[in-house]
């Protein structure tokens, strides 16, 4: 009997291959071929674009170019190299416009981020306290009055009631007990006593739910005449928390919400950190090429200028400034003129003698009073008596031709005395 055969063989299927033979490769997709599918897939591995040499859509092609021909145009270029760094370098503040752009974006979204995280917080917070009206109607709603979302919350309920009566929907229990739990009322009928607000409210809700209620002198208790009253007491309510909403909002929630807006805009990120590098390098690379043409400019005018200077060089003397001729140095200070002495005049004894500067110098005159003891006028002393004066008993030396005057300031100063001429060695006597 024979076996049954595959109606479908696989005929590059080997159900026994040989190893030593190689194995068909698999076919490989020819990928996509059209434009706009080149177009897409070109986009595969694009995350943020900021690092992208090439520009990002048509749009951002005729910016680059608007920008290089911008700069060429007004910065001007006297070759190829100058031209291609100028472009370089717009093209790269075209990569610093589109790194901007993004990070102002991504900031922006961030505080936006921030500030509904803010804003959700903040109702999750007034649901919270809204938790305790039916324990503490009054100090509760006194507190949700106290902010802007209170405020809020307190609108939608009445606003969900209000939309029940606008349907011609008649209210069930559970309604006309929040109705008085929104006025800060406890759900309970009021006693004979009450006010005749609290009491004309839980009429009119009682009569919009259809429920028994003690009628009140002055207030409808029909069906749609209540239902209008009703509309008209809850619209006025909603004025004046519309009203007070904004005013919380301006006192107390507005700061609050700038300073969340305002922190949202510091990102810490690792993809702000990203940005900011990007922006920088972008940044950098513009001011190297136009750094780049101010140093190709100022080479190339020296260099001008060099070969003005060799092909000119009468002119470029002329041209040099002459130089000011040195300054002699400063003579040294002339001394006072001395009087010359008269010869047959004695000199008078205030004026000093012409001292030579082979002597030594003056000593400086004594004071009266003692430096050792600086009181000593102040001591007390006896009276002196003639007899205790003693006489001066020194004596001047006599001063010849032949000796020096003597250096002692004190001593006053004697012409020489002229003395006999001294005899040769053969007049001495024998």
């Amino acid at each position: 009997m024979n076996a049954p055969q595959n109606p479908n063989p696989n005929p590059n299927q080997n159900q026994n291959p040989d190893p030593s033979e190689p194995r068909p490769s698999p076919r490989r997709s020819p990928g996509p071929r059209s434009l706009d599918a080149l177009r897409k897939t070109r986009q595969n591995a694009l995350s943020h674009g900021l690092t992208a040499t090439l520009p990002d859509g048509e749009a951002e092609i005729a910016l680059m170019k608007s920008f290089a021909d911008t700069w060429t145009q007004q910065l001007g270029c006297d070759n190829d190299a100058e031209e291609a760094l100028i472009r370089s370098s717009a093209l790269a503040y075209a990569r610093l416009e589109r790194c901007r752009k993004a990070e102002e974006a991504a900031l922006a979204e961030s505080s936006r981020l921030a500030l509904e995280h803010w804003q959700k917080s903040k109702q999750q917070a007034a649901r919270k306290l809204a938790q305790g009206l039916s324990a503490d109607p009054s100090n509760t709603v006194a507190d949700l009055e106290a902010s802007s979302f209170g405020c809020e919350w307190l609108l939608r309920h009445w606003l969900q009631l209000d939309a029940k009566l606008s349907q011609g929907i008649v209210w069930d229990h559970d309604d006309v007990a929040r109705s008085m739990l929104l006025l800060g009322l406890y759900p309970q009928a009021p006693g004979p006593d009450a006010d005749t607000a609290v009491r004309r409210v839980w009429h009119l809700a009682r009569c919009c739910g259809r429920a028994p209620f003690d009628p009140v002198p002055g207030v409808p208790t029909d069906l749609i005449p209540a239902r209008l009253e009703l509309r008209r007491l809850i619209a006025a309510e909603v004025d004046r928390l519309d009203t007070l909403r904004d005013r919380r909002w301006r006192e107390r929630d507005a700061a609050e919400a700038d300073a969340v807006a305002h922190l949202g805009l510091i990102d810490t990120s690792k993809e702000g950190q990203l940005r900011q590098r990007y922006r920088r390098e972008a940044y950098s690379e513009m001011i190297r090429g136009i750094n780049q043409v101010m140093r190709i400019r100022v080479e190339r005018s020296k260099d001008q200028d060099r070969q003005w200077h060799q092909a000119h060089p009468h002119l470029s003397a002329r041209r040099a400034p002459a130089a000011a001729p040195p300054s002699p140095p400063p003579s040294p200070p002339m001394p006072p003129p001395t009087p010359e002495p008269d010869p047959g005049r004695a000199p008078s004894p205030d004026t000093a003698p012409a001292r030579s500067r082979n002597e030594s110098p003056e000593a400086a005159p004594e004071t009266q009073a003692d430096r050792l003891n600086p009181q000593s006028q102040q001591e007390m002393r006896r009276d002196g008596s003639p007899a205790d004066v003693r006489p001066d008993q020194r004596t001047e030396p006599q001063s010849t031709g032949f000796s020096r005057p003597s250096i002692d300031p004190r001593t006053p100063h004697r012409p020489p005395v002229e003395g006999h001429p001294r005899p040769s060695g053969g007049d001495l006597p024998g």
